[in-house]
């Protein structure tokens, strides 16, 4: 390589070297119509170019073709540049409407004078769209200005980002900048710059289609200076309008963004901030952030009367799809104050206004809450949370207050009362606390083992005598007389799964129903599951089959359902028995009751009952009621009393005159066509109630 392309002593700056050899040449090019330069390979520091072609025609015009040309970090291949007009001395080099084969339509000009070593750059487009960029480069330091006016943004993507390897970040896609990008800097690098841009109906996408933006409206300031290796900024930012895109976030202009802080290189320090958020209200913060790690050392944030109900279905619900809160609504309006270091939250202050949340599917709500809370992580502290009350899978919950002790990540109710309906549930010893390591260690994995890091409670509570009527009505199903009541020794949340110990008894039909070993899995999920036991003893046939509208049955009758399991509310499978109560009572079954019993199984007993001369008489007498249901893969294997053969099962054993004897020949009956019927037999003999 000639001397004179050598970067040092001869060139100092990279485009330089290119200059000084075509002025070798000149001389020998005088007197000649038109002449070409062909240059292998030229290479600076910051500059590199290879396949270099120049023609210079006689009427003062240039054409430059770069096989491959390299910026700084930016690469461009097979460029074509014709100038009109060219001026090339030892002064300055400049070019004038210049056209670019890879921009139809477009003008450029160029200049640089190599004394001041000063570079003028325009590019001028359709629309009135311009970039134009001026710099000096003096030997103490350089600085450099570009100018935008309706300048597309998605040149940006055209020509530069996807050659800076960053193809998977949003690139650009619609939308034009207005303003001005200064910088400044010396031998060692920037150390100013300044940023003033106005953006109109930006867009932008990545090839995931995850992130992306459209019709985007705002502006953007920023300044920055470095001093002794820390860089010192301020800036903001104004989203007016648009739509943002940014999985699983969907969020709409209205924002507004002012900051200052300061940078070391490793360590992003947001001295202050204020963000204006639409709807919600303006949280100020700062924080201290690790860049090399990705890791938040300090942070703290404050807010005054934010509407809680637009920060979490735009912030917080998009992150919750499939959870128990997926379908949930916040109401009320709250001030926050929140600490953060050395990993984890040091204090959280908030005052409740008059707050709720409420389940879409009716599983649960508490509305009107209104409380004052100040957690510190290190100090005990007591709070007062009043709630003007609430519900329960559709069950109306009464208004309460409750005293919460709280010690670091422990909050516990010594004791607490829940009105019911017209009754009550009383909670004692109620303890919230996160565990720090799994309780269970094992080697294999353990879908029952409870999760680290997982919250949990237990709590004892008694359940007060409550309307069977109030509470059956709440809860959508038919009108049952009784009471609800009952005693929970122990009930407990591992992360996963609500267990009672002890038993819940319901005084209803006359009789007593007892549920023991209950445990429910993913309570308030897309698909919770029960399990449990119950026993049913002495309920009165008369008012069960009222209830039900399943005819009339006189007598009563005991019931044990064992090994339950309902998904979402549904059967899976149990082991169920239906069987007549011990003792001496009236014992009579309606000619209605026995054709909706046989058509469960089918028409062919009715039927023949209405062939015989039974069909006269509407009672008859029975000894004994005997059925079994054992429930697997959706099918109900069934049997009745004893002395059935492989076909057939007695149900009802008939005594007195008239008797009849009930027979089931189904052993095997699919559990969806067994509700079908019972559901089309129940629905037929409802009476209308006219109001």
């Amino acid at each position: 390589m000639h001397p004179l392309f050598q970067p040092g002593k001869h060139c100092g700056w990279g485009v330089q070297c290119i200059l000084r050899g075509l002025l070798l040449f000149l001389p020998f090019a005088a007197g000649a119509a038109e002449y070409s330069l062909n240059i292998a390979d030229i290479s600076a520091p910051e500059f590199s170019a290879r396949g270099i072609r120049l023609v210079l025609p006689a009427d003062g015009s240039a054409d430059f073709r770069f096989a491959h040309l390299r910026l700084h970090q930016y690469t461009f291949r097979d460029v074509h540049i014709r100038c009109a007009g060219f001026t090339l001395s030892t002064a300055r080099i400049a070019c004038r409407n210049g056209k670019l084969d890879a921009v139809p339509g477009a003008t450029l000009e160029f200049s640089y004078g190599f004394a001041a070593r000063q570079v003028q750059f325009a590019f001028n487009a359709a629309n009135d769209e311009m970039w134009r960029l001026d710099g000096r480069f003096g030997d103490r330091g350089w600085q450099a200005a570009v100018k935008l006016r309706n300048a597309q943004s998605k040149r940006l993507t055209d020509f530069l980002l996807p050659r800076m390897r960053v193809s998977d970040l949003p690139l650009p896609t619609q939308g034009k900048l207005d303003g001005t990008l200064r910088v400044s800097g010396n031998a060692s690098g920037a150390v100013a710059f300044d940023v003033d841009v106005r953006l109109a109906d930006i867009g932008f996408s990545d090839a995931s289609g995850l992130h992306a933006a459209e019709r985007l409206r705002g502006s953007i300031r920023l300044d920055a200076a470095r001093k002794e290796g820390l860089w010192r900024w301020q800036g903001n930012l104004a989203w007016r309008s648009g739509e943002v895109f940014w999985q699983p976030l969907y969020l709409k202009g209205g924002h507004a963004l002012d900051a200052a802080g300061n940078f070391d290189g490793a360590r992003l320090h947001v001295e202050q901030a204020r963000v204006d958020l639409p709807d919600i209200g303006r949280v100020q913060f700062s924080a201290l952030w690790d860049v090399n790690n990705s890791e938040l050392l300090e942070g703290a944030s404050r807010g005054n009367h934010l509407a809680l109900g637009e920060i979490f279905a735009g912030y917080a619900k998009p992150f919750l799809v499939g959870g128990a809160l997926a379908e949930s609504t916040l109401y009320g309006h709250a001030d926050v104050e929140w600490q953060y270091r050395n990993g984890a939250t040091q204090s959280l202050r908030f005052t409740l206004r008059d707050a709720g949340i409420a389940d879409a599917s009716r599983r649960f709500a508490l509305l009107g809450v209104n409380s004052q809370v100040d957690w510190q992580a290190d100090t005990s502290r007591t709070a007062d949370i009043a709630f003007a009350g609430g519900a329960l899978l559709g069950v109306p919950l009464g208004a309460g207050r409750w005293t919460v002790q709280m010690r670091g990540m422990e909050f516990s109710v010594p004791q607490a009362v829940l009105p019911v309906l017209d009754g009550k549930l009383e909670l004692h010893d109620f303890r919230l606390y996160r565990a720090a390591n799994p309780v269970v260690q094992t080697d294999k994995p353990c879908s029952d083992c409870p999760q680290r890091g997982a919250w949990r409670w237990q709590f004892s509570a008694s359940l007060g005598r409550i309307s069977m009527a109030q509470f059956s009505q709440a809860a959508g199903w038919p009108i049952m007389l009784g009471t609800l009541a009952g005693r929970i020794p122990r009930g407990s949340y591992d992360g996963d799964k609500i267990r009672a110990d002890g038993a819940l008894m319901f005084n209803v039909f006359d009789g007593t129903v007892v549920a023991t070993r209950l445990e429910l899995a993913d309570a308030f999920g897309r698909a919770p599951r029960l399990s449990g036991n119950l026993a049913m003893r002495e309920l009165d046939l008369d008012l069960l089959t009222r209830t039900f509208s399943f005819g009339n049955m006189q007598g009563r009758i005991d019931a044990e359902v064992n090994n339950m399991q309902l998904q979402d509310w549904q059967p899976v499978s149990f082991d169920a028995r239906v069987f007549s109560s011990a003792g001496n009572y009236p014992k009579k079954i309606s000619q209605n009751a026995v054709q909706n019993l046989t058509a469960l199984g089918g028409a062919g007993a009715g039927a023949a009952i209405q062939r015989s001369y039974l069909r006269f008489f509407e009672n008859f007498g029975y000894e004994r009621i005997g059925w079994r249901c054992v429930l697997h893969d959706g099918v109900c294997l069934m049997s009745g009393l004893e002395g059935g053969s492989e076909m057939a099962y007695p149900i009802i054993k008939g005594a007195g005159i008239p008797a009849i004897n009930v027979i089931g020949y189904n052993r095997a009956v699919s559990w969806g066509e067994l509700t079908t019927r019972l559901k089309r037999v129940i629905q037929s003999n409802a009476q209308p109630i006219v109001k």
